[in-house]
């Protein structure tokens, strides 16, 4: 009962990620696209080492206990992506370059300003889940339905290794989580939480029933979010006279991620960290290939080769 809240509220930013970027991807311009060509099998394995070399980058500053580098480093990135994310938004409600550029530029310092200064679970969250739906919604429609399928496949395992394995991704986020970094869903289990509980105690090292607050990497919603994506801008919207085709797939893989996302609650609340992308990303793809096969009634897959 102590943990059905938390529970909601996680499944909510989870969804929220997913809905929300499906429903703002229509507004951004394919030049936002990060590869020229999106069904080129390559684009997941450069994004990957990319991946992997911020990933080394941030242990080696948590190592030698730079902590004030990899916040600078993430205040950065944050500002950035926040502007990227913002001007064609705000572009719709000021159909000028230079005026919508200024007022998502002052957002995205406002932001930055708001995590420097006020670094509470509240706006780690804001910052996380708008970082989060801008992320899901580039790589979506930057990558097509081929290559996802192969970034989800190789994060599935690479997330499995890395909790299980190596254990290197609990020390990062053990690492970061004190920082008040915007690379955690933080979900307090009671009222009059603070962030200053977390340094308290790694959060690994303390039992499940004891933790004053639940947590769920952004990268957990993020990376199941661009197959909902992809599946939405790189399918036919009509399949025969079925029309929205390619939103009924992104629904699918919503609802199978979602079913993913259940299982995984029932192996967090027995306390110990637990990979979440191979059963999230296992369920979307599920529930592509189910949705896909319901709607378009072949086994191409929307696989462009």
């Amino acid at each position: 009962m102590k943990d059905r809240w938390p529970l909601f509220a996680m499944f909510a930013l989870f969804v929220g990620v997913q809905l929300v970027a499906l429903l703002l991807v229509p507004f951004y311009p394919s030049s936002y696209q990060a590869f020229p060509d999106t069904d080129n099998p390559a684009n997941p394995i450069i994004y990957i080492i990319l991946m992997l070399a911020m990933t080394g980058l941030v242990l080696l500053l948590i190592k030698f206990s730079l902590g004030k580098v990899i916040k600078a480093i993430f205040m950065f990135a944050v500002g950035v992506t926040s502007l990227i994310v913002l001007l064609p938004l705000v572009y719709l409600l000021v159909p000028d370059l230079a005026i919508s550029g200024l007022i998502s530029l002052l957002l995205s310092i406002a932001l930055v300003t708001a995590l420097l200064l006020k670094p509470e679970w509240y706006v780690v969250n804001t910052v996380g889940f708008l970082v989060g739906c801008g992320a899901a919604i580039i790589l979506g429609m930057s990558l097509g339905i081929l290559p996802v399928l192969i970034l989800l496949v190789i994060l599935a395992v690479y997330d499995a290794i890395s909790v299980y394995k190596t254990k290197h991704m609990i020390t990062l986020a053990e690492g970061v989580v004190p920082l008040r970094l915007p690379v955690m869903f933080v979900i307090p289990k009671s009222k009059g939480f603070t962030m200053d509980e977390l340094d308290k105690k790694p959060i690994s090292k303390e039992p499940a029933e004891e933790r004053s607050a639940m947590f769920m990497g952004v990268g957990d919603a993020v990376i199941p979010s661009i197959l909902t994506v992809s599946s939405f801008v790189f399918l036919p919207a009509y399949a025969g006279s079925i029309q929205n085709a390619n939103l009924l797939v992104s629904l699918g893989v919503v609802v199978g991620s979602t079913i993913g996302f259940y299982f995984l609650m029932r192996y967090v609340l027995k306390g110990n960290p637990q990979a979440g992308l191979p059963l999230l990303n296992g369920g979307a793809i599920l529930g592509f290939l189910l949705s896909y096969l319901l709607v378009f009634q072949d086994l191409s897959f929307g696989i462009n080769l």
